[in-house]
């Protein structure tokens, strides 16, 4: 267990878990990733200072939900898991894209304008039910990739006319792994295949639940209005996450 601490100019301290989720989430990144940033400026902007500790994700939950740290991020919203947890307001939000290169003729406003068309996708990846229809019902053939990275690869090489991903996420590998050359290559479809929020979780078990994420909730808006999370979100595709820690 590796503990992480973001320092602040304040008597309150909350308390984390945190996981693997590059560019939004690491230990390996500046500011431990996007969202975590995006974290600790909310509540820096509140007075309150965050300290998180990287788990796997599955101890990562249950640690948080058993109340032995005061929440976790970033999850996305379920049953389940507002029984147990408070939900902050949404602190991201994803737009899944399709990339392809701008030789490449491409548009598309429902499934049946890909029929035919081959998908690179990301082992393991779950894209939206949408996509998953479109490939059980062989509208699309899905081409497996083990990473993003290889995807784009394939992309750049013409053995697939669309990958699937993340802008952000999709984004930063291009500015972080490939040359200026390569990546000038490369644009996206505008149209989502799906939009999807991811939120702060703060466990019920803590006795200072409501307090905690009706602090933070103040300090995202203070953060969106003042411009500081738009230009989190754009150094993410700028690759400037990616460097180690510090």
């Amino acid at each position: 267990m590796l503990c992480i601490t973001q320092i602040a100019n304040t008597n309150e301290v909350i308390h984390f878990t945190n996981g693997e989720w590059p560019p939004f989430m690491s230990q390996n990144y500046k500011h431990f990733g996007a969202g975590s940033h995006i974290v600790t400026e909310a509540f820096a902007l509140e007075g309150i200072e965050v300290k998180y500790v990287f788990l796997p994700w599955k101890r990562a939950m249950t640690e948080a939900k058993n109340g032995w740290y005061d929440g976790t991020i970033l999850w996305s919203k379920n049953d389940e898991r507002k029984k147990h947890f408070l939900l902050s307001d949404a602190v991201i939000t994803l737009r899944t894209v399709f990339f392809h290169r701008k030789d490449y003729t491409f548009d598309w406003k429902d499934w049946h304008d890909l029929s035919g068309l081959t998908v690179g996708v990301t082992r393991g990846y779950f894209y939206g039910d949408g996509l998953k229809q479109a490939i059980e019902q062989n509208i699309v053939k899905a081409d497996i990739a083990n990473s993003d990275y290889l995807n784009l690869k394939k992309l750049l090489a013409k053995r697939i006319p669309l990958f699937v991903a993340e802008a952000e996420i999709g984004y930063e590998i291009l500015a972080t792994r490939f040359s200026g050359t390569s990546r000038d290559l490369v644009t996206n479809h505008n149209r989502p295949l799906r939009e999807a929020h991811w939120y702060l979780l703060i466990s019920k078990q803590s006795e200072k639940a409501v307090y905690w994420i009706s602090k933070f909730n103040h300090g995202l808006k203070k953060l969106k209005t003042n411009g500081q999370n738009e230009k989190i979100m754009n150094n993410v595709i700028n690759g400037k996450y990616s460097a180690p820690a510090q």
